[in-house]
């Protein structure tokens, strides 16, 4: 499918950004914005959408904007449109993070196609995943590869070290549990945000505790959920952490990048997925993570990814209006 010859420069990329908000972001901040000059995109970090005391650095913030930066490329390439990705790392303009640029002409391939449809029907399960047997090597082979574009190492856990993991969890979690300011961010902000509010997870999504090999956070804690756990336990789940040889703002974005490649291939093959940012939110539980996965380098986020085949469908998390994070700035 190449690019309809009747379609601008300026229309190309508001399609690219429009489509790319089905990227995933932490606690569904959606914490971006895309501004269209000419035959350019500029992606840009939306700081009212930051978590503040559960991300206080903005990390978090732009690995999420590294999703929907990897996201606007796949639908750019689906639309026949090349373009070159040039990424910001500006002490003046700390919000501007990346710029994409139109090329020319792309030969639209299978690959992106299929990514294509990944992006318009991946979800996050936060289930518990089923299974009888870990993924296989070449699986696990196949994901790894989707990283090393993005100049970001993986690291498996393997069954010991998800015990190991889930310790770092919890020592978090026990943390987070004492933080006045973490508490009320979340209690207010993931689930039954009321409309006409279109981001934070909906309580349609949530998961109670259950017994797991991995904990998760507890994204609606005393709330009832939505969607029911389903028979699984997470006992052949695979856990991949994605880190980084420094820890700048430009390895987060590239790990946004990583992430989105791992979770779009993954829905391809028919794996459930879900980022896990709690290990790392806290410096003491990221420094106890580091241990674990080096010499990978910095670790920047972790993902569950397994079978859930049978299970109902996760409804889909609300978006922002295009109005609200897509600005075309006139030209002359």
């Amino acid at each position: 499918m190449q690019q309809p010859a009747s379609l601008s420069a300026e229309d190309v990329l508001y399609e690219a950004a429009r489509v790319a908000c089905l990227a995933p972001s932490i606690e569904n901040s959606q914490p971006w914005r895309w501004r269209i000059r000419g035959n350019t995109l500029e992606l840009h970090a939306d700081r009212s959408s930051q978590l503040t005391a559960t991300d206080p650095q903005g990390r978090l913030m732009i690995v999420s904007c590294g999703a929907v930066l990897h996201h606007a490329t796949v639908v750019l390439a689906v639309l026949g449109a090349a373009a070159t990705v040039e990424r910001i790392d500006d002490p003046a303009d700390p919000d501007l993070l990346a710029r994409l640029t139109l090329t020319g002409p792309h030969r639209v391939t299978v690959e992106d196609m299929r990514l294509h449809h990944a992006l318009r029907t991946r979800c996050t399960d936060r289930r518990p995943f089923l299974g009888i047997r870990p993924l296989p090597d070449e699986v696990i082979d196949l994901l790894r590869q989707t990283t090393e574009p993005f100049e970001v190492s993986t690291h498996v856990f393997d069954p010991l070290q998800v015990g190991f993991r889930a310790f770092a969890a919890r020592s978090a979690a026990t943390f987070e549990r004492r933080d006045l300011g973490y508490q009320d961010e979340i209690a207010t902000w993931p689930t039954h945000r009321a409309p006409p509010t279109r981001d934070g997870v909906p309580a349609t999504a949530a998961v109670p505790k259950v017994t797991r090999t991995g904990p998760a956070h507890d994204v609606a804690p005393g709330a009832m959920p939505g969607l029911a756990p389903g028979p699984g336990d997470d006992r052949y789940t695979t856990y991949l952490a994605f880190a980084t040889a420094q820890d700048t703002r430009t390895d987060w974005l590239r790990t946004g990048e990583a992430l989105s490649a791992v979770l779009l291939t993954a829905t391809t093959i028919g794996l459930a997925s879900s980022a896990m940012s709690d290990v790392v939110e806290v410096p003491g539980a990221r420094t106890v993570l580091r241990g674990a996965v080096a010499p990978a380098g910095y670790p920047q986020l972790t993902v569950r990814l397994g079978v859930n085949e049978s299970a109902p469908a996760v409804p889909a998390a609300l978006r922002r209006s295009c109005d609200e994070v897509i600005e075309v700035v006139p030209t002359s």
